[in-house]
C-alpha cells in the first residue's frame, strides 16, 4: 500500500475483485491511478455511473490519454442566452458553453441586454459554421452590426456619463470591421471569419468590462486579511520540459509554451487575489509540475511532494496562509465562502465559472477542509466523456479562478517534473488590492 506523500489532498480507497484495498492520497480533486491497460481504464469507466459522489471524482480522473484540445472560440446557440442581458450565463441543457472567454464575458457584472443581445449573435457564428450554415452566420453577423449600430444609444445609456464617450469609440471601432467579414465569408473560409469574430469579441468585451463602475459587492471582512482582485488580472505563464527537451503536439515540436490566463476576480476576489499576488512574489518562477494525468495538471507546492511544505508561508507572519472556498452561484449575488454548493443543500445549482472549459483554473485543498487551499492550483483538461460540462461533480466544490484563453493547446504535453520556467503579469495589477491597502480604506 503506497500513499503518495501530499498533505493537501483528499484519500479515497477503491476496492476491486482483483486486488486489495488500496488507499491514495492527492492533492486533486481527483485519484491519479496508473492502469497498464486500455482495458482497465474501459472497465473502470464502465463502473463511473454506481459509485458514490467521492468515488466519482476519483474515477473520472483516471490516467487516459489527453482529450483533442477544443476550439477557443465556441460557444452554442441554445447555451447562449442570458436572462434580461444579466451577467450570468443561461447553460442548456444538452450543450453548454465550452469557450473560457465566452464564458468570462457572460460572467460579467453588467445589465445591458442591447449589448448582450450582439455578443450572442457573434458567438452564435461560429456554431453556425460547424453546421456548415452560412447564411445563418451572415445573418447572425448582420444583426449583431444593426444592434451595435441602431440601438447605440440604449447601450451607452447604461454606461456611466464620464465613459460614454469612450464606450461610443470603441463601438464604432467594431462597426468598422464587419465589412471585413464579407470576403471570407463568401469564400467560405471558416478559419478567417472565426478569426475575426474572435477579435471583434474580445474589443466587445473590453466595452462590456468598462460598463463596471464599481465593485459589485462587498468582500466578507474576515477575508480583508487577504490578497483581493477586484477586477480581473491577465498572466503570462512560459513552460519548459524537463531536461530541455521538446513539447510534441501532434507531430509539432515546440521549444517551450506560452499560455495566457485571465484571472477573474468579479467572480472569485479572494482566490484570485491570492494567486496574483503569489504571481506578483514570484512563487511560481520554477514551479513544477506536480501531477499530470489527462484530466488535470497540478502546481504550486514550493517544495514538490518530497518536501514539508504544502503551500505559500508568508514572510511577514511566518504562516502558511490558506484561504475560503470560494464559490459563485449563478443565482447568487456574491460567492458563497466555507462551504460546498453541495453542503448548502445547492448541490445542482450551477457557478458562474464552471468546470466546462479546456485549461480551467482552479484551486487544490483538502478535500474534507474546504478553506485549506494556499498555493496549489490546476489546470482542468475538460474531457466530455468522463467530465461533462453542466454535469461533472466538481461544479461547486472547488474553485474556480478563471480560465487559460491562449496557448492551452501546450497542456496536451505538460508532464510531471516540467516546470514554469517564468511568470509575467500583463495587466490588471492595479486591481489587486493587499491587506495594507484594505486596512487604509
Amino acid at each position: 500500500m503506497d500513499v503518495l506523500k501530499d498533505s493537501r489532498v483528499p484519500t479515497f480507497v477503491l476496492s476491486s475483485s482483483s486486488s486489495s484495498n488500496t488507499r491514495v492520497k492527492s492533492s486533486l480533486p481527483t485519484l491519479c491511478m496508473k492502469s497498464s491497460s486500455d482495458d482497465q481504464i474501459a472497465k473502470v469507466r464502465r463502473t463511473l455511473a454506481s459509485h458514490t459522489a467521492a468515488f466519482l471524482i476519483a474515477t473520472t480522473l483516471i490516467a487516459s490519454p489527453v482529450s483533442s484540445v477544443l476550439p477557443s472560440w465556441f460557444a452554442p446557440d441554445v447555451a447562449l442566452a442570458a436572462k434580461d442581458g444579466g451577467a450570468t450565463f443561461a447553460a442548456a441543457s444538452s450543450q453548454v458553453n465550452k469557450d473560457p472567454e465566452s464564458l468570462l464575458r457572460w460572467a460579467l457584472p453588467i445589465q445591458n441586454k442591447p449589448l448582450r443581445e450582439a455578443q450572442k449573435a457573434l458567438e452564435q457564428v461560429p456554431f453556425d459554421l460547424r453546421r456548415l450554415q452560412w447564411s445563418k452566420a451572415d445573418d447572425n453577423l448582420r444583426k449583431a452590426e444593426g444592434i451595435l449600430k441602431n440601438k447605440r444609444k440604449d447601450i451607452l445609456a447604461k454606461f456611466s456619463a464620464g465613459k460614454q464617450e469612450k464606450a461610443n469609440q470603441m463601438l464604432d471601432e467594431i462597426v468598422e470591421a464587419f465589412p471585413d467579414f464579407r470576403d471570407p465569408l463568401s469564400a467560405k473560409n471558416s478559419e478567417r471569419v472565426v478569426e475575426l469574430g474572435r477579435d471583434v469579441l474580445r474589443k466587445l468585451g473590453r466595452v462590456e468590462e468598462l460598463q463596471i463602475d464599481a465593485f459589485p459587492y462587498e468582500i466578507p471582512a474576515e477575508y480583508k486579511n487577504l490578497p483581493i482582485l477586484k477586477g480581473r488580472a491577465t498572466v503570462e505563464v512560459i513552460v519548459k520540459k524537463a531536461g530541455n527537451q521538446s513539447f510534441d503536439i501532434d507531430g509539432v515540436l515546440y521549444d517551450q509554451g506560452k499560455m495566457t490566463l485571465v484571472l477573474d476576480g468579479y467572480s472569485a476576489p479572494v482566490t484570485a487575489g491570492n494567486i496574483l499576488d503569489l504571481f506578483e512574489r514570484g512563487f511560481y518562477q520554477n514551479a513544477e509540475i506536480l501531477r499530470s494525468d489527462g484530466f488535470v495538471i497540478q502546481t504550486g507546492d514550493p517544495d514538490g511532494n518530497e518536501g514539508p511544505l504544502d503551500g505559500f508561508v508568508d514572510p511577514k507572519t511566518k504562516q502558511l496562509r490558506t484561504i475560503p472556498l470560494e464559490v459563485f452561484a449563478k443565482s447568487d449575488k456574491q460567492p458563497l465562502y466555507g462551504l460546498t454548493l453541495e453542503e448548502d443543500g445547492r448541490g445542482a445549482a450551477q457557478t458562474v465559472l464552471p468546470f466546462s472549459a479546456y485549461g480551467t483554473l482552479a484551486m487544490a485543498r483538502e478535500e474534507f477542509t474546504p478553506d485549506s487551499a494556499s498555493s496549489q492550483w490546476f489546470w482542468f483538461l475538460f474531457e466530455p466523456d468522463l467530465t461533462p460540462a453542466g454535469r461533472n461533480l466538481l461544479d461547486g466544490r472547488y474553485a474556480v479562478f478563471g480560465y487559460t484563453i491562449d496557448g492551452g493547446f501546450i497542456l496536451k504535453d505538460l508532464k510531471e517534473g516540467d516546470r514554469i520556467a517564468s511568470t509575467r503579469i500583463l495587466s490588471g495589477l492595479e486591481n489587486l488590492q493587499k491587506p495594507n491597502d484594505l486596512v487604509a480604506q
